[in-house]
């Protein structure tokens, strides 16, 4: 029996009513309805089980409930809470402004590395020693040279913390081979010393929480290689670990990751014998999975051994994420990659819809202030893209999905979204008006599909911009610059943001182009007498 088919069989049981009598009311045949109670057929459409659930007069919770089981049946648990993970991404659920999560004179205060002595080396000390010493910004765990394990959640947590704290101290300039006056080893070793590195999936524990909450705001770079999933059909388990990333791409670290296919649930999971490594300059951990059992490695010969493992690993491995922070001097990189983004874009996801497609170079030249040579800069991309952009949407048609909101929000400030507000002045008024009628003569003539959401079912993160085209395109805009900008190159991802849209449609989550372009035209024709 299928979940819908237990769950509309409890809910007629709930209401009393026989089979034959709801067949009667809602004109489905019994034999049907049968076969929808053993799991054998589901009901077609999301509007057939609403149906069912009306004649049944279910609470609107049950109705959620049935609904919920429907979808859960019909796209299988796995793609369903994908499809859930990419609405909580668009509403902005994530939290992708997290900085520490603790105060970092009370953490350093109550944490210590591991408790009692560590064995290895001339006169070993305490961790609490070990911890005053960091206090003091040593550029290394000076003092721990042997390895030592941690058993429980407290104490795995308490010797990563002192890991990461040493890395942070460290300006990532000496090595622990030069400090230990060592021997020199191969440069290809030394390559990726100053870097935190960790091979791990993200739902992992709390340990890219604790990672953030130790070194967010400090000059430090964090490296991650995950594991995706390469079967066509598991995409959403793709969808699952970009969407544990997104703290840690927002967040303040300079982090990139990478990956490799496998058949993840395969071997990163309960039954791994510690699946997870950490990495520092002077330090290395293996972990288990639920972060409850660890062995850390502070001797030079362990950390070089776990350091060439992990090169080993990364030279196979794809870059998953590729980022871009917010620098006056690359503005004119970001705008070509911009522009490119925009023009292959299948899906775009904003509040406020995509002006570019309504823009024309008068009005962009009226409104940039990016100085003479950016304006123009601008201007000359702009040109060469747009019968790309129109070439391109004659092949495949893109969406744009925004917000009623978003669209009066422009129509009042002459604003969007789609750039930070310091790199253009307000849109005149006459121009708001005609980039509007642009908008709906694109969508009646099929360059372009728009789509009004239904906020009440699918707000939109109104700092938070998303491009779903050749990869999948993250911008987020934070007093009025652009904050922070990456592109997750993964055929699962994509795929999976595809398949979300007829699955938001169907569930009512976002409106069809009819209705849309209906409503734009009333809004146009609202706009156009209230400034005659």
């Amino acid at each position: 029996m299928s979940l819908y088919g237990e769950c509309l069989r409890k809910y007629i049981e709930e209401s009393g009513m026989s089979v034959s009598r709801l067949a009667k009311e809602t004109g489905f045949n019994r034999t049907l309805l049968q076969k929808y109670l053993s799991g054998d057929r589901l009901p077609k459409t999301v509007q057939e089980s609403c149906q069912l659930a009306e004649a049944l007069m279910l609470s609107p919770e049950k109705q959620e409930e049935l609904l919920e089981q429907y979808n859960r049946s019909r796209y299988g648990i796995r793609q369903y809470d994908g499809f859930l993970m990419i609405r909580d991404i668009v509403r902005g659920l994530v939290d992708y402004r997290m900085q520490s999560a603790y105060v970092r004179e009370s953490a350093r205060q109550s944490v210590s590395p591991i408790s009692g002595e560590v064995a290895g080396g001339s006169g070993a000390r305490t961790a609490e020693g070990a911890m005053d010493a960091l206090s003091a910004r040593e550029p290394s765990l000076a003092g721990f040279t042997g390895s030592r394990v941690c058993t429980g959640s407290m104490e795995v947590e308490n010797a990563l913390r002192a890991m990461l704290r040493a890395q942070v101290a460290s300006d990532g300039s000496q090595s622990s081979d030069a400090q230990s006056g060592a021997a020199p080893v191969d440069v290809s070793q030394l390559c990726d010393k100053g870097k935190i590195q960790i091979i791990s999936q993200p739902e992992a524990g709390s340990l890219l929480k604790t990672v953030l909450s130790v070194c967010a705001g400090h000059d430090v770079k964090v490296e991650q290689i995950v594991c995706l999933d390469g079967d066509s059909q598991e995409g959403n388990n793709n969808i699952r670990t970009v969407y544990n990333l997104i703290p840690m791409l927002f967040g303040s670290v300079d982090y990139e990751s990478f990956y490799y296919y496998d058949k993840k649930d395969a071997h990163i999971n309960s039954m791994s014998l510690l699946p997870i490594l950490i990495l520092t300059d002077t330090a290395a951990m293996v972990c288990s999975y639920r972060m409850d059992e660890g062995l850390l490695f502070t001797n030079e010969e362990s950390v070089r051994f776990c350091r060439s493992q992990y090169q080993r690993i990364k030279s196979r491995t794809s870059p998953l994420t590729r980022r871009f922070r917010d620098d006056i001097t690359e503005w004119s990189t970001f705008m070509r990659t911009f522009m490119t983004d925009l023009v292959v874009a299948e899906i775009y996801i904003n509040p406020t819809p995509c002006i570019t497609y309504g823009l024309d170079e008068e009005i962009l030249s009226e409104v940039l202030c990016l100085g003479e040579e950016g304006n123009q800069y601008l201007l000359d991309i702009f040109a060469r893209n747009k019968d790309t952009f129109l070439g391109a949407s004659n092949k495949k048609t893109s969406i744009n999905l925004f917000e009623e909101a978003g669209l009066r929000r422009f129509m009042e400030t002459g604003r969007s979204d789609e750039y930070p507000s310091g790199w253009y002045t307000p849109i005149p008024v006459p121009s708001r008006l005609r980039i509007l009628e642009g908008m709906i003569a694109l969508a009646e003539t099929g360059h372009m599909r728009y789509i009004m959401t239904n906020p009440d079912r699918l707000p939109l993160d109104p700092d938070l911009l998303i491009y779903v085209g050749e990869s999948v395109v993250f911008q987020y805009h934070q007093d009025s610059h652009l904050s922070s900008y990456f592109t997750v190159n993964e055929h699962g991802v994509r795929r999976s943001f595809r398949e979300f849209i007829p699955f938001a449609q169907e569930n009512g989550w976002i409106s069809t182009g009819a209705e849309t372009i209906r409503r734009m035209k009333e809004l146009l024709e609202e706009y156009a007498k209230k400034w005659q």
